[in-house]
């Protein structure tokens, strides 16, 4: 995380040295889940197989969740923009009817519990991010201004998968088997965990890049509320929190490989954009003004 402010801190001080610089400031709130991971599946091995419901699914369905986002931009044209944003992003999900998972059979999964019993499933995934956006306005000029925008992402992931639906000291909790006489409540219900309280792992160090489309409304001539949805490719395969392994059999000898893969999210942010410059009104050596100015669109 410190790294990542680091490099804001960087982008910003850059920033402002720059004379008359054109600057708008975006707080919003946002929304995102996991659409699936992307790649060669997992080839299941035939012990988790066999261990496996056979109406499971590997699918997580996602769950709504909050987050919130900071974004300065700096006008380049009319119609364009450069954004840099520092976000904080919440994914999470569950799983009622979930496999026997390859991880489940791995050394990894002993650092947690000596037994995966077959039960409904949750992760908690969060993401600091710091992206750079570019922005492309089709209507500058206009109240109601869709856009569409590209950005690439440098994200530290951490999360954590466990076991849902269980209390301690009830034997059967909305149909699911209580696991207390099996050591997994009180907290001692993890399954994996990297970048979390609960583990001693850092934080995965991630890239991904999108793009999306959204609009901004004119409240003031300085003043917009925005929102947009983006879709992005992001470079880790734990944001589910099921770490990928898939079955070999090479020489007679039967493996579980670690399986590189990636995750597609999306995201919905809703916020409010607020315009204004600094330095010295765009002038230049000659006294002329850039065209570009004044920073904020007079919609009316």
């Amino acid at each position: 995380m410190r790294k990542l402010l680091f490099v804001f801190v960087l982008f910003l001080l850059a920033a402002f040295s720059v004379n008359a610089q054109l600057l708008g400031l975006r707080v919003a709130a946002n929304s995102g889940m996991l659409i699936s991971e992307l790649g060669t599946s997992d080839v299941p091995h035939p012990s988790a197989f066999s261990l496996s419901p056979p109406t499971s699914s590997e699918k997580f369905s996602p769950q709504l969740s909050a987050g919130l986002e900071g974004e300065i931009l700096f006008q380049v044209t009319e119609k364009t923009y450069f954004g840099i944003e520092l976000d904080y992003t919440h994914l999470k999900g569950f799983n009622d009817d979930p496999p026997y998972f390859n991880y489940f059979l791995t050394p990894y999964f002993q650092q947690y519990q000596d037994e995966f019993i077959i039960s409904p499933l949750e992760y908690n995934t969060r993401l600091f991010n710091v992206a750079v956006n570019y922005k492309y306005f089709f209507m500058p000029d206009k109240i109601w201004t869709p856009f569409v925008k590209l950005t690439g992402v440098v994200a530290l992931v951490g999360t954590e998968l466990k076991y849902s639906g269980f209390a301690p000291d009830d034997l059967l909790v909305n149909d699911y088997w209580d696991l207390t006489d099996y050591g997994v409540n009180d907290g001692a219900d993890v399954l994996y965990a990297r970048g979390t309280s609960t583990s001693e792992q850092k934080k995965w160090p991630a890239f991904h890049v999108g793009g999306g489309i959204g609009f901004d409304y004119a409240l003031r001539d300085n003043l917009l509320f925005e929102i947009d949805g983006t879709c992005t490719v992001l470079n880790s395969g734990i944001i589910d929190g099921v770490p990928n392994f898939t079955y070999a059999n090479e020489d007679g000898a039967e493996l579980l490989k670690y399986n590189r893969r990636l995750s597609l999210t999306t995201q919905i942010s809703v916020g409010l954009v607020y315009l204004f410059e600094i330095g010295d009104g765009g002038r230049g050596g000659d006294g002329r003004i850039d065209p570009n100015l004044p920073f904020f669109r007079n919609k009316h």
